[in-house]
């Protein structure tokens, strides 16, 4: 009798733990969208942005801004997650990245975003890639490049989703150089964190050089903007504004220094040449 109870015990548990075992499997199963095709460039193409000219800002302190002009430009702030796959088996492995971009224009049915090419960068290992877009409200969208839309040389890409029901803001863009010394706040997707907002002042303007995260021998060097805003992993692609909300940048990189801080982004007369050259090419 003492025999059989315990076999029954034993049954009971393993029939517990493959219920348990089962369930966890089912709760943590992925919800990748692999069947998404992105749309012909006819459905999304994108002729007409305009950029403003750039004029010094009147406001000179952080503490001047309008707290809810900040929120609503953050509306513009999107978490870019990448995906890069062979095979959309749950068990198969897959490299993940993640980063920020920036809502910069819209159509009709599609928004546009500014992020880094190293954010979307397909990971060499691997055959296939996805992008999901997480808005400021948490809803998600599948994500596609604009055609011909990637820039190694200035690491520079735009991502394009549909419209929801949900509002997002559109982020002008400046075109000119803002001086140094000048206030600008910075906002991304940090560490896992969502929507940060930080600020800080230009530094100075110099040329930097990227390495390649797959191919240490190859890199890329253009003009920057050295700021103090602190950034983090996971801002590359995030937006660098002026105290007047508009696009004067593009955050790419940072020294993790907490002693002396310093941020890159990519100034946006480079990125008003990036977005023209690409719209009159098609």
């Amino acid at each position: 009798m003492f025999k059989e109870e315990n076999m029954l015990t034993k049954n009971l548990k393993i029939i517990l733990l493959f219920l348990i075992s089962t369930f966890s499997l089912t709760g943590c199963k992925e919800t990748y969208n692999y069947e998404f095709t992105p749309p012909d460039i006819s459905e999304y193409i994108l002729n007409d942005v305009i950029f403003d000219d750039y004029v010094s800002s009147q406001l000179t302190d952080f503490n001047d801004l309008n707290e809810q002009a900040l929120t609503e430009v953050s509306f513009g702030n999107v978490l870019i997650k990448n995906i890069s796959y062979s095979d959309n088996d749950i068990f198969a492995k897959k490299d993940r990245y993640s980063g920020s971009g920036v809502i910069f224009s819209e159509t009709e049915n599609y928004y546009y975003a500014l992020t880094n090419y190293h954010v979307v960068e397909k990971h060499r290992d691997f055959d296939f890639q996805l992008f999901e877009v997480w808005d400021y409200f948490n809803n998600r969208y599948d994500g596609f490049i604009y055609e011909g839309g990637m820039d190694y040389d200035l690491d520079l890409a735009i991502v394009v989703f549909q419209k929801s029901e949900q509002s997002l803001s559109v982020i002008e863009i400046l075109d000119g150089q803002i001086e140094v010394e000048k206030a600008v706040v910075a906002i991304g997707n940090p560490l896992g964190e969502v929507n940060v907002i930080t600020s800080g002042h230009i530094l100075r303007y110099g040329k930097t050089r990227i390495t390649n995260r797959y191919d240490e021998t190859k890199t890329n060097e253009f003009l920057s903007i050295i700021h103090s805003a602190q950034i983090q992993s996971g801002s590359s692609g995030g937006m660098l504004l002026n105290l007047d909300l508009k696009i004067i940048g593009i955050n790419y990189a940072s020294t993790h220094d907490p002693d002396n801080p310093e941020s890159f982004a990519i100034p946006s007369h480079l990125i008003v040449a990036f977005i023209t050259t690409l719209t009159n090419s098609i």
